[in-house]
């Protein structure tokens, strides 16, 4: 990546503070990192990056076969400084690091702002612009995010002890990203913990961590279900992520496919057209998502979560609903039945729906 010149939208003062009301898209080609903060955004480069104070040490990470890569010495900037110049962060905000090529990997608050004993393991993290020397234009792999502990050895354990559970894949050097295209900061994601669930397709499985369900396209919405009494019990607002869109976590499933979703005690199987509603199915069950939200209150604190809910147009799921949105032989006539709380595994069912 060549980095030629500063481009910084309007705004900023001789100390870097900044408000910028909308992007303002610069000349083509002297782009190199773009820092993104909501309506913020500014265009970064080496003269600039090289301009400010840096941070320098020995480092190397190693791979997922325990061998060391990347050995020498870095130049770069603290992505803490780097990103307040958008604004900062907050303890509960996710920065989100991207590559040219669409890699990415997340960085918590603690990352960029480590306290003594995660200092001791990752060191500083930088943007780094210089490897042993060279220019950016000489080094292929740069910009790119470096961490600098004092042993100048980045391992997997000090990965596996400064990441949160959600974004550790097993190597220390899936957590330097070269060739940074863009760096954004995500507010309000944050959610700590080892608490989750697994998507299963046959040999593939992944863990579901709630801060992954924080990352992707949540959905809200009032709803409540009938039991086989005819009460309506569990009236409130919901918050989750579409059962399709966990799915496609790990695969994509067709008609002749059912998703079984288990908790310790019941298991409940939900068809394509439950997870990809037609316009008549939608009508009567709206969204089915897994909800880890309930008025306000987060799983673990709600016990019942994660839970299966329907969050239907009326904002009521009625044991006819779920009749006519149910396979005859899954129906047992209670919509309270279809929503499984305390949900454990979601596994994908090959050709088994009924014919």
């Amino acid at each position: 990546m060549v980095l030629t010149a500063i481009i910084i939208t309007a705004g900023v003062l001789a100390s870097f503070s900044l408000f910028v009301p909308q992007h303002q898209n610069p000349p083509s080609g002297e782009v190199d990192v773009r820092v993104i903060n909501g309506d913020v955004t500014i265009n970064l480069n080496f003269t600039f990056l090289s301009s400010i104070s840096p941070n320098q040490g020995d480092s190397a990470y190693q791979n997922r076969f325990n061998n060391w890569r990347g050995t020498g010495t870095y130049i770069g900037v603290s992505l803490a400084t780097i990103v307040e110049l958008v604004g900062g962060m907050d303890s509960n905000d996710v920065i989100r690091v991207n590559a040219s090529d669409g890699y990415y990997q997340y960085y918590a608050y603690y990352n960029l702002y480590p306290n003594t004993s995660i200092s001791e393991l990752q060191g500083n993290l930088v943007l780094a612009h210089s490897y042993n020397g060279t220019t950016p234009t000489e080094w292929g792999d740069g910009p790119r995010t470096v961490f600098l502990p004092s042993d100048s050895a980045y391992s997997n354990d000090d990965a596996n002890s400064t990441t949160h559970p959600a974004w550790f894949s097993g190597s220390a050097g899936a957590r330097w990203v070269r060739n940074v295209a863009t760096i954004e900061v995500l507010h309000d994601v944050y959610i700590g913990g080892s608490f989750h669930f697994t998507v299963i397709d046959g040999d593939a499985e992944q863990d579901v961590y709630l801060l992954d369900l924080a990352l992707m396209n949540n959905i809200e919405g009032f709803a409540g279900y009938q039991n086989k009494m005819g009460n309506w019990p569990g009236n409130g607002t919901y918050q989750g992520v579409p059962l399709s869109t966990i799915v496609e976590l790990i695969t994509t499933i067709d008609n002749d496919d059912i998703v079984n979703v288990t908790a310790l005690d019941w298991t409940q199987a939900f068809a394509y057209y439950n997870l990809y509603p037609n316009e008549t199915v939608y009508n009567y069950q709206g969204d089915l998502i897994l909800a880890y939200v309930f008025n306000g209150t987060m799983v673990t604190a709600w016990a019942d979560g994660p839970m299966i809910a329907f969050l239907t147009p009326d904002g009521t799921y009625s044991n006819d609903d779920a009749s006519q949105t149910t396979e005859p032989t899954w129906f047992f006539g209670s919509a309270g039945a279809r929503w499984v709380r305390n949900v454990i595994t979601i596994e994908i069912i090959r050709d088994s729906f009924p014919l």
